[in-house]
């Protein structure tokens, strides 16, 4: 684990650059960032509120061989059907699971991601943010203002936030988004593309107009086929019948 220093005064969101080297997650800018499960860091710093494109922080520590003493066939035959599409399946496969281990990460990650999947959002929402919640206290000990921010579970952070889009809770929807993206260097292009739409509209809805243009450009810069976020730098484009991004 370990703690980044961050600048305390956010200054005037800067243009888009036009290669991407640098991302600055403005929701969590004022505090320090914490990972927890991470290893090998290759420099003293292991997280800033300014993540640095393609240049990972360290490994990310392996998952323990076992995760349930009680379940943990159901978790590997609910992992091989959630793997080959068979979604009924692995949610029935972990109903018991979750029953009797509802404060095992491990079991929330694994029954939230299927209900996702499922589209089943309100049960999920239910179910990640237990999740998040469960990993914010564990690791709340000594955190004092930190952002802790779990490499083994960075995907909670990014369902949760879509799921508090869905319900227009937009200051923590771009809160908990900005943590996953904090873990940027295990994302792939299109989840961050993804991420920086939804920060996009989430600080549009704030009224903070100078952000959203921000995190447009960034959006545009990895993808200019990006046609979502372009109602956030031309006022004329805005198209409110357009979609968001699919979730994923």
């Amino acid at each position: 684990m370990g703690c980044s220093t961050a600048p305390r005064t956010p200054t005037p969101p800067p243009r888009a650059a036009a290669a991407p080297h640098t991302l600055i997650l403005y929701a969590i800018l004022d505090r320090d960032v914490r990972l927890a499960h991470v290893g090998n860091t290759t420099q003293p710093t292991a997280a800033s509120t300014v993540v640095s494109a393609g240049r990972p922080v360290g490994t990310v520590q392996p998952l323990p061989s076992v995760v349930s003493d009680k379940h943990q066939a159901a978790l590997v035959d609910a992992e091989k059907l959630y793997a080959s599409h068979e979604y009924a399946g692995a949610l029935a496969a972990l109903e018991s699971a979750y029953r009797d281990e509802p404060t095992n990460p491990f079991v929330l990650e694994a029954y939230g991601r299927v209900l996702y999947r499922q589209r089943e959002r309100t049960r999920a929402f239910g179910v990640y943010r237990a999740l998040v919640d469960l990993l914010d206290a564990e690791w709340a000990g000594d955190a004092g203002n930190a952002v802790t921010i779990d490499l083994w579970f960075v995907d909670a952070y990014w369902k949760v936030g879509t799921l508090h889009m869905d319900r227009a809770e937009w200051k923590r929807a771009a809160f908990e988004i900005s943590r996953a993206l904090a873990g940027g260097f295990m994302w792939q292009p299109l989840a961050v593309d993804q991420a920086l739409s939804y920060l996009a509209k989430a600080y549009a809805e704030m009224d903070r107009r100078d952000v959203a243009r921000y995190y447009a450009e960034r959006a545009l810069e990895r993808n200019p086929r990006n046609t979502f976020v372009r109602r956030y730098i031309d006022p004329l484009s805005r198209d409110s019948t357009q979609p968001m991004p699919a979730q994923k």
